[in-house]
């Protein structure tokens, strides 16, 4: 990532998508959605929230966060740890997703003090961006070292908090951290495009649904 600061467009709104580049750590998909359809390749529009390259229904099943639960519906052929999914599953932290015959999909809430969860790849199939994780956030996500967090980052690196605030995102963290250059300490909103550096720690975030 550049060391400039990149211009900033209009502030991100709740129930948006957005990727998150985090230096020598990866990229994630972020969804603030409390329903997200997952599915495959869609060429007359109508994609699902989530597209993988993969042999799969456009709308192959629904992750849905109903206040402490999700649960998977399923539209097409799913399973979730190992057992078929006629309609719909509870889904638990640590349980497999496979979808169709060959994406298999692990979930789970690493923090009990957050609501977020995370998908992570057991299979090669990726979403049509490429990513390294999928976090459905709830009010807040964790970012920093350490195997709680829903990003997590490289020992040494700042830990921060993500979170949602009048509808658009925002973060803090207890340690200084700079936001599209400015120094934040009271928390700062972040937009499409922001920028936020910390202790060895550095992501760009942009909004793209």
């Amino acid at each position: 990532m550049s060391d400039y600061v990149l211009q900033c467009g209009a502030a991100p709104t709740a129930g948006s998508k957005y990727l998150v580049w985090v230096d020598q750590v990866g990229a994630f998909l972020l969804s603030l959605k409390n329903e997200v359809a997952i599915g495959g390749p869609a060429i007359d529009g109508g994609a699902a929230d989530i597209s993988f390259l993969a042999n799969l229904s456009r709308r192959h099943a629904t992750i849905v966060r109903s206040g402490e639960r999700y649960v998977l519906h399923a539209q097409a052929p799913s399973h979730v740890a190992g057992r078929p999914v006629h309609d719909r599953s509870d889904l638990t932290d640590g349980c497999e997703i496979l979808l169709g015959g060959s994406v298999r999909l692990a979930f789970r809430q690493p923090s009990v003090m957050s609501g977020t969860a995370r998908i992570d790849f057991l299979s090669d199939h990726r979403p049509a961006r490429a990513v390294d994780a999928i976090i459905l956030m709830d009010d807040t996500c964790l970012v920093g070292p350490g195997t709680d967090k829903h990003i997590r980052c490289r020992p040494g690196q700042s830990a921060l908090l993500l979170y949602r605030r009048d509808g658009k995102l925002w973060c803090k963290s207890r340690e200084d951290v700079f936001v599209d250059g400015q120094h934040a300490p009271e928390g700062a909103e972040l937009r499409s495009g922001s920028v936020v550096t910390g202790n060895e720690l550095r992501f760009r975030i942009e909004q793209i649904g």
